[in-house]
């Protein structure tokens, strides 16, 4: 069972390592949110700065998810009692989820601001 204490500390980091991406994600929008605001505030401006600023929280977002759902898939091949694999198990199937519409809201969020950028420049 040694190898399995291992594969636990291993999940147990890539959990870590998934929510300090999103940490990372939020700060780094969190100051690109309030630089562009004060910007619009400054000069004028549209909202479209906070597009951006979501789309980069979005992704950052969903890749920590998906160090989540790494270290869930190694915690479930590890779990040997029936109830931690449902429970493992819901945990992948929500994340799962949640990144699945994450990325689609995300591709269509990209999707419409290259449309804004082709309308403003026409």
């Amino acid at each position: 069972a040694p190898l399995v204490e291992v594969l636990e500390h291993v999940a147990v980091v890539i959990d870590l390592i998934g929510v300090a991406i999103i940490l990372y994600g939020f700060v780094v929008s969190l100051f690109a949110f309030l630089a562009g605001e004060a910007r619009r505030l400054r000069h004028g401006g549209s909202i479209l700065a906070c597009h951006k600023v979501r789309l980069e929280l979005g992704a950052y977002i969903l890749l920590g998810i998906e160090f989540m759902i790494a270290s869930d898939i190694i915690h479930t091949v590890l779990s040997r009692e029936l109830n931690d694999l449902i429970f493992v198990a819901a945990l992948v199937a929500i994340r799962t989820a949640i990144s699945f519409f994450l990325g689609r809201e995300l591709a269509e969020a990209r999707h419409d601001a290259r449309d804004d950028a082709g309308e403003s420049k026409a």
